[in-house]
């Protein structure tokens, strides 16, 4: 979507300044279909995340469905868990310390909805520095030009009404100042003036239900963040121009993918596949409970199963990832669309993470797959794994954050500090 934005500067005063409190300890949570993750944080003078308490939690079967909370009360219970383990884990180093009031909470889910607009527009001063109020104003009528057709068309898209869609956020991804791209806008002048902002929308009764369990944990502060957007943005290479990648995270109940170019998100999407898919075929092929089967499909992953099952449960994988990987192309030509033309090709690498991309069918049929016929690639798509270290201005005191399960939640953390 394009905007051209006629305006001047807002003359109404906005607050922008928030001092974090480097003794202040935050809290994020990513509240999967499989498992509740949480991160203990502070934010230091240079606005990097440290790390100090982190922790893992089963929840309920059927307490989530594709990453949706369907039984709020098993929810709550597991976060608590799940939060007392990682405040023991920090207290075991640090001592006694105020519990976190304020937390980040990730969103994920095929009813979450990323809209990008491309605003441009010619600044009255352009000797002029460019500063928060500024920024906020471009925010203010990119929302007042766009939002109620994007709403429209996501409420048609999801068949429910116009009233009950919800915006989670909208942030400016990359700004072009007279052709030259800036990584952040602030204090820089100029005259000609291209924006790329990037808005999320969800229905209410899932933003909702994700408030009242901040307001039961007893949280006083509660922000919401899509996580693939949040992913996107933690990356180190997203950060730097001339620079793409596709991000793949496979949770337990979806499959979310982002794709960032120069810098910026240029879109997200989602579908209803996740590990718990893989894990049904496993309990009704060997007639088990889900947990055993769950059980069964972690020893495969860790080649710690008979060479006769093996077999049987390679076969199941491969059989549901091919259907896996139509999905990701199916979102792949959904953003690509949704760029009417703005992204002519897409980056030739792709990243995983997240729990389910343990199993290894996961990247073997990523490199089967016949992208350079399928969609617009320059070339073969490298396919990486992604890890915790490679997402920028984190330091990870526990040292338990080590594999690509663990960028979700140390990505939602560092949303605290992003200025997106």
């Amino acid at each position: 979507m394009r905007l051209k934005l006629p305006f001047g500067r807002s003359k109404k005063k906005i607050v922008t300044d928030f001092q974090f409190d480097p003794n202040e300890v935050h809290l994020a949570l990513d509240i999967g279909t499989r498992y509740i993750k949480t991160v203990l944080f502070k934010i230091n003078s240079s606005s990097e995340v440290t790390i100090i308490g982190y922790a893992r939690f089963a929840q309920k079967y059927g307490a989530m469905r594709d990453a949706m909370i369907v039984n709020l009360q098993n929810v709550i219970e597991a976060c608590d868990l799940c939060i007392g383990k990682a405040i023991e884990i920090a207290e075991k180093r640090l001592g006694q310390f105020s519990l976190p009031t304020k937390a980040v909470v990730g969103i994920a889910g095929e009813l979450v909805k990323g809209v990008s607009i491309i605003a441009n527009y010619e600044r009255e001063s352009p000797n002029s520095v460019i500063d928060r109020d500024e920024l906020k104003n471009v925010v203010e009528q990119i929302k007042a030009n766009a939002f109620s057709g994007a709403i429209k068309d996501i409420a048609e898209e999801m068949g429910v009404p116009e009233d009950q869609i919800e915006e989670i956020s909208t942030r400016i991804n990359t700004t072009e100042i007279d052709g030259v791209i800036v990584n952040n806008p602030l204090d820089f002048t100029g005259s000609k003036v291209n924006y790329r902002i990037f808005s999320t929308f969800a229905p209410k009764i899932h933003v909702n239900s994700l408030y009242e369990l901040a307001s039961q944990l007893g949280l006083e502060e509660c922000t919401v963040v899509v996580q693939p957007y949040a992913i996107a943005r933690a990356m180190k290479e997203s950060q730097q121009q001339n620079s793409g990648a596709i991000i793949i995270d496979v949770g337990g109940g979806t499959t979310d993918i982002a794709i960032v170019n120069n810098g910026g998100v240029i879109g997200t999407k989602m579908f209803a596949f996740g590990g718990e898919v893989i894990t049904k075929r496993i309990a009704e092929a060997f007639k088990l409970e889900i947990i055993m089967a769950e059980e069964l499909k972690l020893n495969y992953t860790d080649q710690n199963v008979t060479e006769a099952q093996a077999r049987e449960i390679k076969a199941i994988v491969n059989q549901d990832l091919q259907i896996w990987v139509e999905g990701v192309q199916i979102a792949l030509e959904e953003i690509l669309e949704d760029e009417n033309g703005d992204l002519e090709k897409l980056p030739p690498q792709i990243y995983l993470c997240g729990g389910g991309v343990a199993l290894p069918e996961i990247r073997e049929t990523l490199l089967s797959h016949p992208w350079l016929t399928a969609l617009p690639f320059s070339k073969f798509p490298k396919i990486n794994y992604l890890f915790p270290n490679q997402l920028l201005g984190i330091n990870d005191e526990t040292r338990l954050l080590i594999d690509p399960s663990d960028v979700t939640p140390a990505s939602i953390a560092r949303m605290a500090i992003d200025v997106g």
